[in-house]
This record gives C-alpha cells, sequence and structure tokens, in this order.
C-alpha cells in the first residue's frame, strides 16, 4: 500500500466513494427506467436472472453528460491524470443503475452489469473496500482488479456473444484465488 495513504485516509476515501455511488444511484433511479426485453434477452445467459430483472438504466440526452465526482480532482492528482474523466464514459454503474452518454451500447451495458453483478456477489460494502484499496494501491484506474475484470468479461463477450459465460461464477472463481486484493 502507498505509505502516503494510512488506514484512516483510506477508510474516509472509502466512505465518501461509497456515498456518492448511493448519493447518484438514488438521483438517477427516480428517472430510470427497467432494462429494455430486448437488451435484458441479448446478455441473459451471462447473468443472474433476479438482478437483470432489478437493474435500472438511463440515457441522458441532449448532450447531459455526468458531472465529475467531489473526489475527481484528488484521485486525478493522485493518479498522474490518469484517472478517467466521467464525461467522457460511455456509461458509469451506481449500484443496480446503469447511466448512458448518448445511448445504450451492447458492450457498454455487459460492463456494466458486470459492476452491478461484482457489488451484488461481494456485497456493495466490500466491493467499495476493494476499489478502493486497489486504486491507492496502484493509483491508476485500469490497474483495479474489479475494472481489468469487467474490461476482460465485455471483451470476451463482445468476441463470441453466443459462447454463454456466467459471470457470477467468474467472479466466484476471482474472489476465491484473492485476484481482487
Amino acid at each position: 500500500m502507498n505509505p502516503e495513504f494510512t488506514e484512516r485516509r483510506i477508510a474516509e476515501m472509502v466512505s465518501e466513494v461509497s456515498a456518492y455511488m448511493r448519493q447518484e444511484r438514488d438521483m438517477y433511479l427516480r428517472h430510470s427506467d427497467p432494462l429494455a426485453t430486448d437488451l435484458k434477452e441479448t446478455i441473459r445467459g451471462f447473468f443472474p436472472q433476479e438482478l437483470l430483472q432489478r437493474l435500472k438504466a438511463i440515457t441522458l440526452e441532449g448532450g447531459t453528460r455526468i458531472p465529475p465526482p467531489p473526489f475527481y480532482l484528488e484521485a486525478k492528482k493522485m493518479s498522474g491524470g490518469r484517472f478517467p474523466d466521467f464525461v467522457h464514459m460511455r456509461s458509469i454503474t451506481y449500484i443496480d443503475v446503469i447511466v448512458f452518454h448518448d445511448e445504450i451500447d451492447v458492450r457498454a451495458l455487459f460492463h456494466g452489469v458486470v459492476h452491478a453483478t461484482q457489488m451484488a456477489v461481494l456485497g456493495f460494502d466490500r466491493y467499495m473496500e476493494l476499489y478502493v484499496r486497489a486504486f491507492v494501491k496502484s493509483l491508476s484506474w485500469l490497474a483495479i482488479p474489479l475494472e481489468d475484470q469487467a474490461y476482460r468479461l465485455d471483451a470476451r463477450f463482445a468476441e463470441t456473444p453466443e459462447q454463454v459465460f456466467s459471470v457470477e461464477d467468474e467472479i466466484k472463481t476471482w474472489d476465491g484465488e484473492g485476484r481482487y486484493s
């Protein structure tokens, strides 16, 4: 772990990011809709059915973008500028609400649902702890194992969408192997 971060500071960061995620989820939930049937059908075999039934989505319109989170400047500085700018991302997953910029792209949807599944399987609090600790350790957003897994799985899906695999099982395997730490 990076020595400049005390356990107390890491706990504060986890708390800040968790509060942000919950707040954004609650705000977007009011304006979101269940996943469209055709989208659910496209990814149905990869994810738990109860999660797909619970997920909501919203597409921002008219050039509206998700604003940077309150911790953005600090994270960007910590990472030497390698923290993503939310306005350029295709989507963001807030627990069980996926917010899309412009349109719902199936690969971005798959990536977002991987994150929703990670949160469901690992538990929200543990997911946040793992995410923030991995960022603090590497100071790179792309080096976070939860992100690495989501990118690997969405690439696997995009390459061969007809070869169904269980994202939930993949998460449990990585967790059992200690790959998130």
